[in-house]
C-alpha cells in the first residue's frame, strides 16, 4: 500500500496485534488504578422510600377520574416539594442533622415512574443508617405537607392523600464505589489508550519493526531480512567468520531473491542506499557483494558515498586510491580496485576526498566509470549516500539497473521510509526491493550456526 491509499482494516488489526504487550500493560494499569481508587473512596449508601399519591375518594366514577387526572398533573410538582425547605427543615430538626436544607437536598433524588402515582424518594449518604432514617422522615413529612398545600374538598377535607407504601430500605451494599464496575471501566479505558498509542505510533511516530510493517506501506517486495549482528562492522565480520551462520544465510537468501527478479540477467549494476545514516547500507553492500562473489561471479564493490566513506572501516583496506582517482584519469579500475574477502570480489574505495562530491556523482564521467565496470565484472554493487540526507543517490540511480533500499528494524521511522520511497519514485528509477536490516534473531536452528563477530583478518 502506498502513501495516500486507504488503510485497510487488516492493517489496524496487525498494528494492534504487534503492540499486544503495550495494550495489555495499559489494561492492567487501568484496572489497577481503578481498583486502587475504589479502595480510597468513601462508600455511599442509598435508601429509598415510596409514597403513593391518590385523590380523595369520589362519590362516582366521574369524580374519581377527575381526581386521578388532577393528581397526575401535580405529581411532578410534589417531587419538587419533597426537596423544598418546607419538607426538609422539619426533617433536619427531627433527626438533629448538622446541615442546611440545600445541603440535604443535594443528597436526595426524587422521581415518579411513568404512568404511576408513586413518588420514589432516594437518599444517599456515607452512613447507611442515616440514609434510611432520612428517607423515612422525608416520606412521612411529605405526607403531612401535601395535604396542607393542596386544595380542600367541599367538606373541608384534603383533596389529595399521600400514603407511604414502602418504608425506606436497609442498604446492605454501597452504590458507590462499585469496585467491579470501576475495574472493568479502568481495563476498558486502558485498552482504548493502549490501542490509541499503538495506532498513533503506527502512523505518526513509530518505526519499522518487521517485514509486515514494510509490506503495509509499499508494494515493493522485501527481498531480505538480515539479523542484527551488533555494531557497525558486526555483519561483515559475521559473514566472514561464520559462513554457515545466520547472517551469511540471510544474505544468501537475499542474493537468491535478486536472481528471481533478475530473470533476464539485465540487472547487473545494483545500487544500495537507505533513507538516513546508520541504517546498515554499507554492511549490506559489502555482505551482498561478498555473497555473490562466493557463488562464483566476479563482483566489484564501488564506494560511491564520497562524503562519508566507510569501506576502510569494514575491510581494513588502504583506501587512498579509488573512485575519484579513476575519474580524474590518474589510474584505472583494475589498478585501483583491491581484492578482499574472496578472489572474486574487488573493492573500489572512494580514494582522495573530492571538494565537490555532488557534481562528481552527477557527472557523465561517473556514468562512464560504471559502464566500464559493467564490462569488466559480472556484477557491480554501488554503495551510495542516504537519500534523505543528500541528493547523490537520486543522481546515481540513473546509472544503475536497480536500487535496493535498506531500512533498519527498530530504527527507521515510518515517515522517513515513506519519504525515501517517494523521493525514489520522483526520480523515476526503480527500487527493485527492500532489505530489512537489524532484525531480531528468531529461534535457533540446528541447520544454522550462531554468528561470530570476532575481528576477522582483512
Amino acid at each position: 500500500m502506498r502513501q495516500g491509499d486507504t488503510v485497510p482494516l487488516q492493517d489496524y488489526l496487525n498494528t494492534l496485534k504487534s503492540h499486544w504487550a503495550l495494550i495489555l500493560i495499559c489494561a492492567l494499569l487501568g484496572g489497577g488504578i481503578a481498583y486502587t481508587y475504589s479502595q480510597f473512596v468513601v462508600p455511599q449508601y442509598r435508601s429509598q422510600a415510596d409514597v403513593l399519591v391518590l385523590p380523595a375518594r369520589g362519590d362516582n366514577p366521574a369524580e374519581l377520574a377527575q381526581g386521578a387526572n388532577y393528581v397526575n398533573s401535580l405529581a411532578q410538582t410534589y417531587t419538587l416539594l419533597a426537596v423544598s425547605p418546607e419538607v426538609l427543615e422539619p426533617v433536619i430538626e427531627e433527626l438533629d442533622l448538622e446541615m442546611t436544607p440545600n445541603q440535604l437536598a443535594r443528597t436526595i433524588d426524587v422521581e415518579v415512574p411513568m404512568d404511576t402515582y408513586v413518588i420514589q424518594i432516594g437518599v444517599t449518604s456515607p452512613d447507611k443508617a442515616q440514609a434510611q432514617s432520612v428517607a423515612d422522615a422525608i416520606a412521612d413529612q411529605l405526607g403531612h405537607t401535601v395535604p396542607d398545600v393542596s386544595p380542600e374538598g367541599e367538606n373541608g377535607s384534603p383533596s389529595v392523600q399521600v400514603t407511604t407504601i414502602a418504608a425506606a430500605s436497609d442498604p446492605a451494599h454501597p452504590i458507590y464505589p462499585n469496585t467491579k464496575k470501576l475495574g472493568l471501566i479502568g481495563i476498558a479505558v486502558g485498552i482504548a489508550i493502549g490501542a490509541a498509542v499503538a495506532i498513533f505510533r503506527r502512523h505518526f511516530g513509530s518505526r519499522l519493526d518487521t517485514a509486515a510493517d514494510v509490506t503495509a506501506l509499499t508494494d515493493v517486495g522485501v527481498l531480505g531480512e538480515i539479523p542484527d549482528a551488533g555494531g557497525r562492522r558486526g555483519l561483515v565480520r559475521a559473514v566472514r567468520n561464520s559462513p554457515q551462520g545466520r547472517s551469511a544465510e540471510a544474505l544468501r537468501q537475499l542474493a537468491a531473491s535478486l536472481r528471481f527478479i533478475n530473470l533476464g540477467g539485465d540487472r547487473r549494476v545494483l545500487m544500495v542506499t537507505s533513507g538516513s545514516a546508520e541504517e546498515g547500507k554499507t554492511s549490506i553492500s559489502l555482505g551482498l557483494a561478498l555473497t555473490i562473489a562466493e557463488a562464483g561471479s566476479s563482483v566489484l564493490y564501488l564506494e560511491a558515498d564520497l562524503r562519508r566513506p566507510s569501506a576502510a572501516t569494514h575491510t581494513g583496506l588502504e583506501t587512498s586510491v579509488g573512485v575519484t582517482d579513476v575519474l580524474v584519469g590518474d589510474t584505472t579500475i583494475s589498478d585501483a580496485a583491491q581484492q578482499w574477502g574472496h578472489p572474486g570480489l574487488s573493492v573500489l574505495a572512494r580514494g582522495a576526498e573530492p571538494p565537490n562530491p555532488g557534481q562528481i556523482l552527477a557527472s557523465d564521467e561517473l556514468g562512464n566509470l560504471i559502464s566500464s565496470a559493467r564490462d569488466q565484472f559480472d556484477f557491480v554493487v554501488v554503495d551510495s549516500p542516504p537519500v534523505l540526507v543528500v541528493s547523490d543517490a537520486l543522481w546515481l540511480s540513473a546509472s544503475v539497473d536497480g536500487t535496493l533500499l535498506v531500512a533498519r528494524a527498530g530504527r527507521t521511522r515510518i515517515a522517513d521510509f515513506q519519504r525515501t520511497l517517494e523521493a525514489m519514485e520522483r526520480a523515476e528509477h526503480p527500487v527493485i526491493g527492500i532489505v530489512l536490516d537489524g532484525v531480531k534473531a528468531g529461534r535457533r536452528s540446528p541447520y544454522v550456526v550462531e554468528d561470530s563477530t570476532a575481528p576477522a583478518t582483512p
